[in-house]
């Protein structure tokens, strides 16, 4: 989460101005700094989503759950459990399940301790291909990402990126 420490050496200079209009533009630096980001993020996520799609069938959504169903207990998780992890909406990851069950890739189980609640497991089949996908995924983000930057920049955007989310990798088990 954002630290919103209002100490001042950690503030920087006005991320916009308004012109004569009122309207408000990014300075030049912030632009850059802000769309950069997001347009980094939009063209990289499009361009993994569509080579995993195209290799495997699999959105980088599904391979998430899948990721994440391997890494479990039991191989399973609580639908709602996984929508919390992942940030989808339930509805988005109960849709996204139906597509791996209809695949024979999961399969739907009722909650030990609670029959009224939903799992979904990973099954052999489902595990075969989340590590195929993964490393499909792994050598494609080393390539696109990685391999365009050094060590320091690497180091730059871990110190960064880890003050908006610390606990981040923690909580995606880096290790996928």
């Amino acid at each position: 989460m954002l630290d919103k420490t209002t100490d001042s050496a950690r503030r920087c200079s006005p991320a916009y101005e308004t012109d004569t209009d009122g309207l408000a533009h990014w300075t030049q630096t912030h632009a850059d700094a802000w769309i950069g980001l997001l347009e980094t993020h939009k063209q990289l996520t499009r361009a993994l989503d569509a080579e995993l799609t195209a290799q495997h069938g699999l959105s980088l959504s599904a391979l998430e759950l899948l990721a994440r169903l391997a890494a479990a207990d039991d191989r399973q998780l609580h639908l709602s459990a996984l929508a919390a992890a992942s940030g989808l909406s339930l509805s988005r990851v109960s849709r996204i399940i139906d597509t791996l069950e209809a695949r024979k890739l999961v399969a739907r189980v009722s909650c030990p301790r609670d029959a009224r609640a939903v799992h979904a497991k990973l099954d052999d089949a489902g595990l075969k291909l989340v590590i195929e996908a993964q490393s499909t995924h792994f050598a494609s983000v080393q390539a696109t990402f990685f391999d365009q930057l050094d060590e320091d920049e690497i180091a730059t955007l871990a110190r960064v990126f880890g003050k908006f989310a610390p606990r981040a990798a923690g909580q995606c088990d880096a290790r996928r």
